[in-house]
């Protein structure tokens, strides 16, 4: 653990900026209600997209009167929903403002009269110019737990309208904890994080298998954190789908890990937990139900302890990262060629 970069130490201050913009989640839901809205969009493109897998959950549990897609910017704009219209709100993320699939996804919304919330990083951008609300956070590296803030005070805003009050208040007071509950899960994911970089530190592969909105947490380890900045080989699986094909490629020698949050779906991770365990010696977890989570009630653990697996798992990268001598940030392809 020599070379692990340290906890960013603007972490909890950067998450609690976001907090404290509840009231612009609120006041473009209160837009939307005031239209009739219809149909909520979840748009964003990679780690942005599958940062939108919890908020979809509740309200596609709990908000009643109302239907909610999560979906690609690209997809967005090349499919055309029939329901995409002024009785729409899109939600769209993208770090810098200024990705050109998600700006032209808030673009083509609005054109079809919807209305737009922009998540972004602070100062001006694409996204802060074309939504019609701006919730943002500081330009530093902790920029997945804000993002995923956002969508959640969104969420908790719709359900208050939509049917589940409780539900929301649940949330909100969660919320409030989060700074200092994300940055204990920071630490206390060390041992998971260590035990993850003695698989992959090697391996020319790995398997990340998540079930329900943890699905989108696997993603997010397989394809932004093991592809993209780490140059590895991995393959993301829903649990719910892993023993109707993918376990067949899994040998006493083969790199598998779970992601497993306290939600509904947890059984799903269960049933992977207790394969893993029987049929491979690299077998990794990341479970929520060992982490503290401090301040955050047990009636609001089960939803928001998908959060604090995807923030778990950013640290689970730098173990191995460090672990694998490469640096995040280098990249072959984006930012650097045309594509």
């Amino acid at each position: 653990m020599n070379n692990l970069i340290p906890v960013p130490a603007d972490f909890e201050d950067c998450v609690q900026h976001a907090i404290n913009q509840d009231d612009k989640a609120r006041s473009v839901v209160a837009q939307a209600v005031e239209r009739g809205i219809e149909r909520v969009y979840l748009v964003g493109c990679g780690g942005s997209h599958f940062g939108t897998y919890p908020a979809f959950d509740l309200l596609d549990r709990y908000a009643k009167g109302i239907s909610t897609q999560r979906i690609t910017s690209a997809e967005l704009t090349s499919r055309n929903p029939v329901g995409l219209n002024e009785k729409s709100l899109v939600v769209a993320a993208s770090h810098s403002g200024n990705t050109p699939e998600t700006l032209a996804a808030a673009e083509f919304a609005k054109s079809k009269g919807a209305l737009v919330a922009g998540i972004s990083r602070q100062g001006e951008n694409g996204l802060s110019r074309v939504g019609d609300v701006h919730l943002d956070y500081p330009d530093t590296i902790s920029i997945t737990e804000p993002k995923l803030v956002h969508n959640e005070q969104i969420a908790a805003a719709l359900l208050e309208a939509f049917g589940a009050a409780d539900k929301a208040e649940q949330l909100r007071v969660g919320i409030k904890a989060l700074p200092g509950a994300l940055r204990a899960t920071k630490d206390e994911v060390a041992e998971a994080g260590e035990r993850i970089a003695d698989i992959l530190s090697e391996s020319p592969l790995s398997y990340i298998v998540g079930g329900g909105p943890a699905y989108g947490m696997a993603k997010m380890m397989s394809w932004c954190y093991f592809q993209e900045m780490q140059w590895m080989n991995s393959a993301a699986i829903n649990a719910g789908d892993f023993f109707h094909g993918p376990f067949e490629m899994v040998t006493e020698n083969t790199p598998l890990i779970a992601l497993v949050a306290e939600d509904s779906s947890r059984p799903l991770g269960e049933r992977v937990i207790r394969f893993g365990e029987k049929y491979t010696t690299q077998f990794g977890l990341v479970d929520t139900a060992n982490l503290s989570l401090p301040g955050i009630p047990a009636e609001s653990r089960p939803d928001l302890s998908v959060l604090a697996l995807m923030s778990a798992e950013r640290r689970v990268l730098d173990h191995v990262a460090a672990r694998r001598g490469h640096d995040t940030s280098v990249r072959r392809y984006m930012y650097k060629v045309q594509y």
